[in-house]
Order: C-alpha cells, then structure tokens, then sequence
C-alpha cells in the first residue's frame, strides 16, 4: 500500500531531522583533512630530507605512516563528498514538503 502524500511528509521530516545532524560534522571533517594533510607533508618531509625514522613511533616505518595518513584523506574526502550528497537530498526533501500537495485520490 502507497503512502499517501501527508505519511510521505511525515517520513521525509524525521530523515531531514538525520541529514541535518549528519552535515553539522561537515567543519570538523575538513578540519580533519587539513590536519592529515600537513601531517602527510610533514612526513614526506622527513623522508625527502633522509631523516630517520622514530624509534618512538607506533608506525614500523614511513611508508607504513605515509599509508595511514593517505587512508585518513581517502576516509575525510568520502565523508565530505558524502555530506555533499545529503546536502542535495535536503534540498529536493524540503522541496517536496514544500510543494507537495495531498490529492483528492
């Protein structure tokens, strides 16, 4: 059974409830990305100058570090690109709540 146009409206209200909140996280994102990659400037850095490599550190070598850190933008771009999306569906969303109109069926 179709949801009539006024049960279509309700749904549509609850998910932009969702998106709305989702695309709050759209500053942090980016200021993630900055981050990750200065730090994979800072590293490649490091490697162009031939220093070596940190004993301290959690990573095993650079290029297990510079791998990481590319994961990290691969992941913060997907998720921008994703809130980018949302974005689109908010709009066509309060588009239909705008403009939908309950028929006589």
């Amino acid at each position: 059974m179709a949801l009539t146009v006024t049960e279509t409206k309700e749904v549509i209200t609850g998910v932009l409830e969702k998106l709305k909140k989702s695309i709050e996280r759209e500053n942090s994102y980016m200021k993630e990305l900055d981050d990750d990659k200065a730090v994979l400037t800072y590293v490649q850095d490091l490697v162009d100058k031939g220093e070596e490599f940190p004993p301290e550190s959690a990573y095993s070598s650079f290029t297990e570090w510079i791998d990481s850190i590319k994961k990290e933008i691969k992941s913060g771009e997907a998720s921008i690109k994703r809130i980018d999306t949302e974005k689109a569906e908010i709009a066509a969303f309060e588009y239909y709540l705008a403009n939908a109109q309950e028929s006589d069926a």
